[in-house]
């Protein structure tokens, strides 16, 4: 079983083994040396933190799996919750916005989403896969392929133009 350490197991992982390490380490060490030994794990647990946040934050969600997009139409429901209007009624960049809080609501990103379309098999009649799609294209919906540079990264843009090209 292949299990990989999550975001929050880092958390616990890396105090415990903070308060393992300084424990008996301080006992063993004269007090003025006590502080600058606290510091070097104090700064690997900080460390592991922030690898532990940004990893979450460059999950791409996974193409073809229904689970996936309930959890995304459920971050939906919840984030449409705090804002003003639809989503569709929305600038393009407001749009851009909404959508990677519903990635990040759902434990993906929406970027990083994207350009892994790049390199995944998508089906056009797959319903999962153009559910999908049709969600990472709403930004872009209604405005022409010039208009897309001013939401869009380059890499970004060249997948969205093969699945505008591919889907619609």
């Amino acid at each position: 079983m292949n299990r990989s350490i999550k975001g929050s197991d880092r958390i616990v992982v890396s105090f415990i083994l903070y308060i393992g390490i300084t424990g008996p380490v301080l006992g063993m060490i004269p007090s003025m040396k006590k502080t600058a030994y606290l510091w070097i794990p104090l700064l690997a647990t900080v460390s592991m933190l922030l690898l532990a946040c940004s990893d979450n934050a460059l999950k791409p969600a996974p193409v073809g799996e229904y689970t996936v997009l309930e959890e995304l139409a459920s971050a939906y429901r919840a984030t449409s919750e705090q804002y003003p209007m639809q989503p569709q009624a929305m600038p393009p960049e407001g749009r851009r916005d909404f959508l990677t809080q519903v990635f990040m609501q759902a434990g993906y990103s929406y970027s990083a989403t994207l350009l892994a379309l790049a390199d995944a098999e998508v089906v056009m009649t797959n319903q999962d896969h153009r559910d999908l799609v049709d969600l990472l294209l709403l930004p872009g919906k209604g405005i022409s392929d010039t208009e897309l540079a001013t939401i869009y990264s380059a890499d970004e843009l060249a997948v969205v133009r093969r699945l505008r090209a591919d889907f619609h």
